[in-house]
């Protein structure tokens, strides 16, 4: 055993819950074994770790444990900065990567979970592991599988454009946010057909929208830029121009009622019975028209 101890089997004496016949004395021995692998500490564990520098090659061929201390204290710029430790080897190996060399020397020490867990471990003959660019020490273990297997070791430091790619992005995310969740709602949502005007809307809309031209003619007309004289000898009622430039109304009574005779109330309450009689009249010459046809038809 590791750190020299040794462990005392003592024979079983007696029948009893322990002995199972000839062969109760084996497993008294197997359980006392195994205890005493559970119970060494690993104080008494000797190991022999390379500690590993930056940008240097290691190469070995045996199952070997080593260590990687951070001793650059990472500033702003480093953010997008990536630490990696790779073994490349010529046949599969198992890697196994802890916090420090207290780990290290659990992993030594039997126990049945380490037993158990190295079968599930995977094989690979080449891995990155990455390490913290905050983490002070990181240690792993590189178990050899097959005889004349050879491997390397090597810690890279490099500027990492994916992780700068990803703080771009997420600039982008934090400020234009409110503005791309209002080209993808808008994607989203379903086109409405816009809503008709009714005809008192119509009519209402048409007069507001008229007043308001109208007000903007005036205002220009008493503007500087508006020249009068030339205003006057293009128009055929220079005194009707005047007196809308000083605010009365553009129509005359005469042209009010020609207004309402033929675009008001009373004009499409005209065109919906003209319409009505045009289209009775013509049900009854198509009605009348088929009894004439078949008439012919009989004579002939």
């Amino acid at each position: 055993m590791a750190g020299g101890m040794k462990v005392a089997v003592l024979s079983a004496v007696g029948a009893g819950p322990w002995s199972w016949g000839a062969g109760g004395g084996g497993a008294v021995r197997l359980l006392l074994v195994l205890s005493g692998c559970l119970v060494c500490g690993s104080a008494g564990i000797d190991l022999n770790v390379v500690m590993l520098q930056e940008s240097k090659v290691y190469y070995m061929n045996t199952s070997q444990q080593s260590c990687y201390k951070n001793v650059l204290i990472p500033k702003w710029h480093d953010i997008w900065t990536q630490i990696q430790i790779r073994v490349n080897s010529s046949k599969l190996v198992r890697v196994t990567q802890v916090e420090n060399e207290e780990k290290l020397k659990e992993l030594e020490q039997f126990s049945i979970w380490n037993f158990f867990s190295s079968f599930l471990k995977e094989k690979l003959n080449d891995t990155y592991v990455n390490v913290g660019l905050y983490s002070t020490k990181t240690c792993l273990k590189v178990e050899i599988i097959e005889e004349d297997t050879k491997y390397s070791v090597t810690v890279t430091r490099r500027f990492d454009p994916k992780l700068f790619l990803i703080f771009l992005l997420g600039l982008i995310l934090f400020f234009c946010g409110d503005l791309l969740s209002r080209k993808m709602c808008n994607a989203t949502e379903k086109t409405v057909p816009p809503r008709l005007l009714t005809e008192e809307e119509y009519r209402i809309q048409g007069e507001v929208e008229t007043r308001k031209a109208l007000e903007k003619l005036r205002e220009y007309c008493n503007s500087p830029d508006c020249s009068a004289w030339k205003t006057v000898s293009r128009i055929q009622s220079p005194k009707r121009f005047a007196d809308f430039v000083e605010g009365s109304f553009h129509l005359t009574p005469n042209e009010v009622s020609v207004h309402e005779q033929e675009y008001g109330l009373e004009s499409i309450i005209a065109q919906d019975e003209l319409y009505e009689e045009t289209s009775s009249e013509e049900e009854d010459s198509d009605s009348r028209y088929p009894a004439i046809t078949q008439q012919n038809s009989f004579l002939t």
